[in-house]
């Protein structure tokens, strides 16, 4: 009787071990996937993305990171973590992709401003304040373009006011095919 209850009990210890083990690792592997794919240059460096048709340049000391399997998106972020810029490829000129970009969220409607860049691409975007920092929303392209930049830069505890500038180096370097 007794070895069937230590038999019972050394059971019930192994599944909470492994419980434990398969909890710690859901906690760690998301992570550490998505850091997989991250890279920091010393030197700004142009980096594609869609097989080349969207290319941008990541200023030094941001991270930059590629989902796995995907290289139709990046993200930048920042050194000091604060600002996240996420990049995606968006099918027609930059008039469609800004539409779909705001589409049903909290910028649809509001105010944008249509500029042209460096590059003679156009870019058209607004900004969102929330109660964490605020979120730019941009499409860089050409009306004629077969493909534009959706640009998503999200600032979390800060002012967006803070990296307006920073933001506006990047989308700035932004480059699609016309």
């Amino acid at each position: 009787m007794r070895s069937e209850i230590a038999l019972v009990l050394a059971c019930v210890g192994a599944l909470g071990a492994a419980a434990g083990i398969g909890l710690a690792a859901a906690v760690a592997i998301p992570p550490s996937l998505a850091n997989l794919g991250a890279t920091v240059y010393e030197t700004p460096t142009e980096v594609t993305i869609a097989d080349a048709s969207v290319s941008l340049t990541a200023p030094a000391g941001w991270v930059v990171r590629r989902p796995p399997f995907d290289d139709d998106e990046l993200s930048l972020t920042s050194p000091d973590g604060r600002l996240e810029i996420a990049v995606t490829e968006l099918n027609g000129g930059f008039d469609t992709a800004y539409a779909d970009l705001v589409r049903g969220g909290d910028a649809e409607g509001a105010e944008a401003v249509t500029e042209t860049l460096s590059s003679g691409s156009r870019a058209r975007h607004t900004e969102v304040l929330d109660e964490d920092g605020g979120v730019v929303l941009a499409a860089v392209g050409d009306e004629r373009g077969p493909v534009s930049a959706g640009i998503v830069a999200r600032v979390t505890d800060a002012s967006i006011g803070d990296y307006r500038y920073a933001i506006a180096e990047v989308l700035d370097t932004v480059r699609v095919p016309s």
